[in-house]
């Protein structure tokens, strides 16, 4: 039996992978990115969002998704949010994301930073308070040794007045500042 030479164009035509669609495991592996970055999306806040060119569209059905309860409803919302991303430059969200991601370690960074100087700051005392001064020299002393004093006050009275947390945003606005 032998094969015309027109039959093996045929078999090497028929076996040409990039004429073949993607078969339905790409087509699903694709689909599940879009909705792990939708996922993604319904995390980030309203003035994140606006940041990026979503349709409508999308936009609502991020909005709806966190208004949603159920499980089961999330999970279908969340395919809805990825079947609208298709439209959706991914690249540039990526982008965004990742840099959103960068963004959030270092604000993690700092605030840990800050509560190292307001946890030293309370329970050191005068030397911790000279070394922050040293290394910002635009702090107000006699504040600081107020917010200080009514934080330790809190702690010994073992009472919550928000005195460590108005410690903080000082910190926070001196370190801000400088």
């Amino acid at each position: 039996m032998s094969h015309s030479h027109h039959d093996d164009d045929l078999e090497d035509d028929y076996y040409d992978e990039e004429d073949l669609p993607p078969s339905k495991s790409s087509r699903k592996r694709a689909m599940e990115a879009l909705q792990q970055l939708g996922k993604r999306l319904t995390e980030l806040k309203a003035d994140q969002l606006s940041q990026l060119s979503l349709t409508d569209r999308l936009l609502d059905a991020i909005h709806t998704y966190n208004k949603i309860g159920s499980h089961e409803a999330k999970r279908r919302q969340l395919q809805f949010i990825g079947k609208l991303m298709r439209d959706v430059d991914e690249e540039e969200l990526r982008s965004f994301l990742d840099k959103f991601d960068q963004g959030s370690v270092q604000q993690a960074a700092e605030h840990h930073r800050l509560e190292r100087w307001r946890e030293s700051l309370i329970s050191e005392g005068d030397q911790a308070v000279t070394e922050f001064m040293n290394q910002y020299p635009n702090t107000e002393a006699q504040h600081l040794r107020q917010l200080i004093r009514a934080a330790q006050k809190d702690i010994t009275e073992n009472k919550n007045r928000g005195a460590a947390k108005k410690l903080y945003r000082y910190l926070k606005e001196v370190v801000d500042d400088a």
